[in-house]
């Protein structure tokens, strides 16, 4: 678990990848993407539309 504080706000996460070292996190994330995680493949697709929306805005 990792707490950070931003003014009022407390954020809390409770994930074990937050106790991982840079390199266990990237092979958690290539192991999941391998086996076609549904949630990791969901965040992934709106990331990349929120990178090609801003794109598209900053061409107009």
């Amino acid at each position: 678990m990792k707490e950070y504080k931003y003014g009022n706000t407390t954020v809390i996460i409770h994930s074990p990848l937050t106790e991982m070292t840079k390199q266990e996190q990237k092979e958690w994330y290539r192991q999941e993407w391998e086996k076609k995680n549904p949630v990791l493949r969901s965040i992934v697709d709106e990331v990349l539309d929120c990178q090609l929306k801003k794109i598209k805005e900053q061409t107009i």
